[in-house]
């Protein structure tokens, strides 16, 4: 802001002074045609002091344009200034090739050439008083809007009443509290039916226990298929509902890789028995929002239980450009192309649901200024990677 402030601030002064300049000039044509000096009465007792006051120079030796000519034939006074800040003042004399020289004497623009600068400058200070306060509340807006996106909550702009711009900060304050408002109703609205829905499936499970020995098996797994998946895609809206407690920081902080992944991996304990899993990580140290990568790393690996055949692995990597967090499968793979499953709840060939976790991975990366990428070979796996930059100072893009 204070560089626009500086560049229009010079353009609006430099476009009056210019104005000025040409008015001035023209004045000056005006009052050419008058041809009246007014001379310094100081300066000329001092050339009387020095007997020089009065010199008859030959008018062979001077050459004057046509127009001056004339007027020196008129008997009228013409000005010269010379290059010194001094002018010489010449007149026909009574002998006809002499001409009669005044001077040298200060030119008398010379001796006033310090009002232009003054009144250059009280414009200049006039322009700052005018536009100094209005470029002070746009920046105050533009802080506040940047305080309002890095951390949404209802916000003050502090900018008086008197300013132009207070309809504007006034309309910003009520905006960002409508909005914090709106985003706390939908907070506590997602956590709500997510934790009410839970209730009805354990009850459903438990009455489906009750009548296990009344149903065929296939109707039996039928149902207990269906429990599973709206129990999976209520884990998953409750996550989705956890990313608007995320705020990003900058620079991204430090974390051991290793505490990371036995975090991670103690999380999945349950399933040692079924699946072969396995933990690496190579960097001893790596800048990432814990919380969020813990997050993301979550959705991948229920992910990849939901569809391996009996091993997965979990890499931390680190390369001279990036951090790298990926999980692999020996699942069947998929059939379609993986770009569509990054779509918010977005399902795959079977009846599971699993675009919204890879949702909240994708916007994980993000945060990160970072890339999900997904590699796919039917009947041979999936290979899942959360890709950021390996370097502490990322810039929030929120």
């Amino acid at each position: 802001m204070k560089k626009q402030f500086v560049r229009f601030y010079l353009l609006l002064l430099l476009s009056c002074a210019a104005l000025l300049w040409a008015l001035g000039s023209i004045v000056q044509l005006t009052q050419q045609e008058h041809w009246n000096y007014q001379l310094d009465a100081e300066s000329l007792f001092k050339l009387q002091q020095q007997g020089q006051i009065i010199q008859q120079v030959p008018a062979s030796s001077l050459y004057f344009p046509p127009e001056l000519s004339a007027l020196l034939r008129q008997q009228q006074i013409v000005a010269v200034d010379l290059p010194d800040g001094q002018s010489l003042y010449y007149r026909q004399s009574l002998q006809p090739t002499m001409l009669d020289q005044l001077g040298p004497l200060p030119t008398l623009s010379a001796a006033n050439s310090s009002l232009p600068y003054l009144l250059y400058g009280a414009l200049a200070l006039l322009f700052l008083a005018l536009l100094w306060p209005v470029f002070r509340d746009i920046r105050r807006l533009t802080l506040l809007t940047q305080q309002f996106a890095a951390s949404p909550a209802p916000v003050q702009s502090q900018i008086h009443q008197g300013s132009s711009l207070y309809p504007l900060a006034q309309s910003m304050e009520q905006m960002a509290s409508q909005i914090s408002q709106m985003m706390a109703i939908n907070q506590d609205m997602s956590r709500t039916i997510a934790h009410e829905t839970r209730t009805p499936l354990a009850r459903m499970k438990f009455t489906l226990s009750l009548a296990a020995q009344q149903l065929e098996s296939r109707y039996q797994q039928r149902l207990l298929d269906d429990i599973e998946e709206i129990d999976a895609l209520v884990s998953n809206y409750l996550d989705f509902s956890k990313l608007d407690y995320f705020r990003h920081q900058n620079p991204l902080p430090c974390h051991k890789t290793a505490d990371f992944m036995a975090d991670l991996a103690s999380r999945f304990d349950i399933y040692q028995h079924a699946f072969e899993l396995s933990f690496q990580s190579q960097p001893t140290i790596a800048h990432f929002h814990y919380s969020a990568l813990l997050l993301a790393g979550q959705n991948l690996l229920a992910n990849a239980i939901r569809y391996a055949k009996g091993s997965i692995q979990v890499r931390f990597e680190q390369t001279e450009s990036y951090y790298q967090l990926t999980v692999t499968d020996d699942g069947p793979g998929l059939e379609e192309h993986p770009d569509v499953l990054m779509r918010l709840f977005r399902r795959g060939g079977n009846s599971s649901g699993f675009g919204l976790g890879l949702y909240i991975v994708n916007k994980v990366a993000q945060w990160h200024q970072g890339e999900v990428r997904i590699h796919s070979t039917p009947s041979q796996g999936t290979c899942v990677s959360l890709r950021w930059p390996s370097v502490a100072e990322i810039v929030s893009d929120e």
